[in-house]
């Protein structure tokens, strides 16, 4: 049934050559658009990591845009094998993967997006048991969780002060959909490929999300204001969730090889794909007229209380829905921020010490036998 439904995606995708007669051929299907940096950048560098360490045993086909399963219906795609893996936001299948989404709503304020990255890996990979046990239901396993950078405001209105949200629609995801009811505007549950018409058309006033996005999603063309201050990061965005059964069926060195290039994932995702991007992308956006805000102390006020009154809502929302320590969880990950706050002091944006570092700190601590 899957190489009926994706047969054509698939002779699209492989008429640029074809896939040795010796591989075995991986379906990953993306919900983001064939320029999001994602596909764009960190997915294929990693799909040629592997392919290189398997000796060409492996390759990975990329079919971007949606065309095999939507942000929302990646779980179900993955667990029914209509494709072998994709991207995966907790906050969208919340009940799916609850224990992930617990972490996901969790706001981490500033801007250290090396280290909040960090921080989400070795939280997931070494310290949830219940992520792991919510992935096996799921019949999944996931690894290579980047961040994104800080999510700011891009909108068609106006907007440089709190007030100016009353009464906006924005999409938002995770802990920003609290920050947006504090601030006064409604949330709206999307992705941010479905939030480019909805923009478009009026559906939504703003998208909260990282400024490489009006690139990613072509908001480049319909906003006229970006709020710029940081309104905290979300995470962890899973870029290999992989049907469990497919995993199995390859080879120890192959397992091997996807975590061993893991952390370059993570590195390359995180740094090359976000936060560079997002340099190369403000400046094409002055460029276009785009007009950029500051944002102060009523921003500040918002986020601070976000910060306060977050983990409290976290704990009961998902205990209630049969997570357990919750609280626990959340402490060992302030912890872990801790942590690799210094460790992202030393690691700056250099892409192969962040690789150093995730390797050291938790990929090579995971068995991939033990997924």
């Amino acid at each position: 049934m899957k190489q009926t439904i994706i047969g054509a995606a698939i002779a699209a995708a492989l008429a640029v050559g074809a896939v040795p007669s010796q591989a075995k051929e991986l379906i990953y299907g993306s919900w983001m658009g064939a320029n999001a940096s994602t596909n764009a950048i960190s997915l294929p560098h990693y799909f040629e990591k592997v392919k290189e360490a398997t000796g060409g045993e492996i390759e990975w086909t990329l079919v971007p845009g949606g065309q095999l399963a939507t942000g929302a219906g990646t779980v179900d795609a993955v667990a029914g094998n209509l494709i072998d893996a994709g991207t995966t936001m907790a906050p969208y299948t919340p009940r799916e993967l609850p224990a992930t989404n617990a972490i996901f709503t969790r706001t981490v304020a500033g801007d250290d997006v090396v280290g909040t990255a960090g921080a989400m890996n070795e939280l997931i990979l070494l310290n949830c048991p219940e992520c792991k046990a919510e992935y096996e239901r799921n019949d999944a396993v996931a690894f290579g969780a980047y961040n994104t950078t800080p999510y700011l405001l891009m909108c068609k209105p106006e907007v440089s002060t709190v007030a100016d949200l009353s009464g906006t629609k924005v999409r938002a995801s995770g802990g920003g959909v609290e920050i947006m009811k504090m601030a006064g505007a409604t949330p709206v549950a999307m992705s941010p490929a479905e939030a480019t018409s909805a923009l478009e058309r009026g559906v939504v006033d703003c998208v909260m999300g990282s400024l490489a996005w009006l690139r990613n999603y072509g908001y480049m063309d319909i906003t006229e204001h970006v709020m710029e201050y940081p309104l905290g990061m979300a995470g962890p965005p899973l870029l290999m969730y992989m049907n469990r059964d497919v995993w199995n069926d390859l080879t120890p060195e192959q397992r091997k090889a996807h975590i061993d290039n893991a952390a370059e994932l993570v590195a390359v995702g995180t740094i090359t794909a976000q936060m560079d991007i997002d340099a190369e992308v403000k400046a094409a956006a002055l460029e276009e007229g785009v007009i950029f805000h500051e944002g102060g102390a009523d921003f500040a006020d918002i986020m601070q209380q976000r910060v306060d009154q977050q983990e409290a809502a976290i704990i009961e929302m998902a205990t209630s829905v049969g997570v357990d320590d919750v609280e626990g969880l959340l402490a060992k990950y302030s912890e872990l921020l801790e942590k690799w706050a210094d460790i992202s002091g030393e690691v700056g944006t250099d892409v192969e010490k962040f690789t150093e570092a995730l390797n050291r700190e938790v990929y090579s601590k995971l068995d991939p036998e033990d997924l």
